[in-house]
């Protein structure tokens, strides 16, 4: 596997390995002063374009990509509707108990657009869109560890990592502005 490849492969498996680091701090029970808010609000916005980022790389890389001219043996996991479900409830639970709404006061100046007009549609927006996301690094990371171990790509192990790129890229698009407004900390005022 040439270096550039090698190299690409080891930052997607660190983003979205740290996408789901990121997204489980919600859980931990610190987000309750509002620049807390603010600032996880902001890692998940970091977390998310690196994701993006990394499907936009892969489509500018996808041509250069050997395969390996073997059998398709490529074993990732395709059922996560179960996992996805659940950090789906457990996410929509957590952020419906944040006691930062209080104070959340959002200067939204596209909401027509964005859809984003109370604190329950930034809730719906992330809980929808996030556990998607979440869902499609765990089958990723499988195709990923996948390609390193054995040194490059079958044709279905590239071609699920372009679609499940593309699907988590399409979700952390449709959250980017729900995620931009919830990292100001002028929304967060007391």
């Amino acid at each position: 596997m040439e270096k550039f490849l090698r190299a690409y492969l080891a930052g997607l498996d660190s983003d979205i390995i740290g996408y789901r680091s990121t997204v489980n701090r919600v859980f931990s029970r610190k987000l309750t002063v509002p620049r807390h808010c603010a600032r996880y609000f902001f890692q998940v916005l970091v977390s998310t374009s690196r994701i993006y980022g990394a499907y936009l790389t892969l489509l500018e890389l996808e041509t250069t990509i050997p395969t390996k001219p073997i059998a398709d043996r490529y074993s990732g996991t395709r059922s996560s509707a179960y996992r996805e479900s659940k950090v789906r409830k457990k996410l929509e639970k957590q952020l419906e108990s944040l006691p930062c709404w209080a104070v959340f006061h959002p200067r939204n100046e596209f909401a027509a657009e964005n859809q984003l007009w109370t604190q329950n549609d930034f809730i719906v927006n992330l809980v929808l869109h996030l556990p998607e996301i979440y869902s499609e690094t765990i089958r990723l990371e499988s195709c990923v560890r996948q390609a390193l171990d054995e040194g490059g790509f079958t044709s279905s192990c590239l071609a699920e990592l372009l679609v499940g790129l593309e699907h988590a890229a399409h979700h952390a698009s449709y959250c980017r502005h729900a995620l931009e407004i919830l990292s100001y900390e002028d929304s967060w005022r007391r």
